[in-house]
């Protein structure tokens, strides 16, 4: 009868009590958490990411735009995917693009993130908005708005390798075709920001 016991509390009581405990410990960090306090820390972090960015590429706009969820369809009351841009790091008298791309309908651009999906390079390379092949991207008639030259688009993914948003780099005041050098570090910062939002998301 003792071994049964013995066997009761090692095997099923310890562990229970265990949970219960990470449990109660969990709720009591939650309530300490300054959750505003977090997300300006989190946000300073992937804006310096945007300004190095800036910096080293000499661009005139870097700006990051996630997924989200934009409401529900009637009657189904399926979910509505749209995305917006929630950061943004610009040059002396560039204009603001996060206002207008806000809440967006993912449907609108359905050929550029299809074509980020499935492009052999990692990511769009627009170094010259007046080249007609552009148009295919769907990205084309946007450039009136933004008064981009050239642009480079990198998709971004979790840790569970899901498509959460997209790094952008625009050239407003002149073209610019990027180096294979310029490139290949632009990824890598977009890799090590997808790390970032991956984490943030989490939390």
């Amino acid at each position: 009868m003792v071994e049964i016991i013995v066997a009761f509390i090692t095997g099923i009581l310890g562990p229970v009590i265990y949970l219960l405990v990470d449990k109660w410990w969990q709720l009591k960090k939650d309530k300490k958490r300054d959750k505003v306090k977090e997300n300006f820390n989190d946000s300073h972090v992937i804006d310096n990411e945007l300004e190095e960015i800036r910096d080293f590429l000499q661009s005139d706009r870097v700006w990051i735009a996630q997924f989200h969820n934009g409401g529900n369809f009637y009657p189904t009351g399926k979910s509505i995917q749209k995305f917006s841009i929630f950061y943004e790091s610009l040059e002396p008298g560039v204009s603001l693009i996060s206002t207008i791309f806000s809440n967006i309908p993912c449907s609108l651009y359905s050929k550029t993130f299809n074509h980020l999906l499935e492009s052999d390079i990692g990511g769009v390379m627009i170094p010259d908005y007046d080249n007609a092949e552009v148009s295919g991207y769907g990205w084309r008639g946007s450039s009136e708005y933004t008064g981009n030259k050239s642009s480079y688009l990198i998709p971004m993914f979790s840790f569970e390798d899901k498509f959460i948003g997209v790094l952008g780099v625009d050239y407003v005041f002149k073209k610019k075709r990027l180096s294979k050098e310029e490139w290949d570090t632009l990824k890598k910062h977009s890799y090590k920001i997808s790390g970032y939002l991956s984490n943030y998301l989490e939390k």
